[in-house]
């Protein structure tokens, strides 16, 4: 794991990713925790042992950092939304980044910049800049 400044940040924010989620779905919280564990598994994006119950999720969206499956089904959701959500905060900013970055892969940040929705680029360009040195960073370990 890296130890910057930004990996910081994007860890913190990434509860505000799951709180999210969870205030934007439109389904009760126990349904809403199946969906972004089979949403994981279908669309390949990490391997739950199980679908998280409505107290894990509650951890996840106030203080604990969620897995990183959860993170992923989380965004590959969210930017889907009809409601466009953006991050509400730098740290969320950040751990959209963070998440956006090893979502899929990508060449470089433009090309990853380039790959999310419209109304996201402008939102975080600085952040993929970031999330992209803190993910070539750890490629030197």
């Amino acid at each position: 794991m890296s130890d910057s400044g930004f990996y910081a940040t994007a860890m913190r924010g990434l509860p505000g990713v799951i709180d999210h989620w969870l205030t934007l779905g439109d389904a009760p919280v126990a349904r809403l925790g199946i969906i972004l564990a089979d949403t994981a598994r279908v669309a390949k994006l990490g391997e739950p042992e199980g679908d998280p119950d409505r107290a894990t999720l509650e951890q996840w969206r106030t203080d604990t950092p969620p897995s990183l499956w959860a993170a992923r089904a989380a965004i590959f959701l969210l930017v889907q939304m009809p409601a466009r959500p953006a991050p509400r905060s730098p740290d969320e900013c950040a751990a959209w980044a963070y998440v956006w970055i090893r979502l899929r892969e990508h060449e470089s940040p433009d090309q990853a910049r380039a790959a999310l929705p419209g109304h996201l680029q402008e939102a975080l360009t600085l952040a993929i800049d970031h999330a992209w040195q803190d993910r070539e960073a750890l490629r030197l370990l």
